[in-house]
């Protein structure tokens, strides 16, 4: 128990410790990581997600041919690696931040890319070990471009913050 300035108790609560603060931040890259992990199974494979993507994309463009429709698809698979990957870029760079109100570092950026190229190896061997799924570096160079991409994002928006 403490006092307050006219001399009655007041209750002191524990500081948190730095490292379940960082833990808390970094879980939420882990979940993520996760959830990459699981739409790399066979249950997200191609020959899966043409069941719901295909009618969706003829209800968007009702004109398309079939091999256009084979193409739209492999694009929106191809999106979504990129989506996935850019994610886990921000949130890396936001887990080592954590909370504190330092803007962003280079650091940041490099240690987010590093993961993402790494993880992007780790999800192409995750993929080559299922059964309906084709591991291939270029999906392993989409990652990385997505993580890039929200590196370029953040740093841009550094230095127009730190403008004004």
């Amino acid at each position: 128990m403490g006092t307050d300035r006219d001399g009655g108790s007041v209750a002191i609560e524990p500081a948190t410790p730095p490292w379940t603060v960082h833990l808390r931040y970094w879980a939420v890259v882990a979940l993520w990581m996760g959830l990459i992990s699981y739409l790399s199974t066979d249950a997200f494979s191609a020959s899966n997600t043409h069941r719901y993507l295909d009618p969706l994309l003829r209800w968007i463009f009702p004109g398309l041919s079939n091999p256009d429709l084979i193409r739209m698809h492999s694009w929106v698979r191809k999106l979504a690696h990129f989506v996935e990957f850019f994610v886990l870029s921000g949130l890396v760079v936001w887990a080592q931040r954590a909370g504190r109100p330092i803007p962003w570092r280079w650091q940041w950026a490099r240690n987010a890319l590093l993961l993402v190229a790494a993880y992007a190896a780790v999800d192409e061997l995750h993929q080559a070990l299922q059964r309906n799924r084709t591991p291939a570096a270029a999906d392993s160079a989409i990652d990385l471009l997505g993580g890039a991409a929200a590196q370029a994002l953040l740093y841009l928006r550094h230095r127009l913050a730190s403008r004004g």
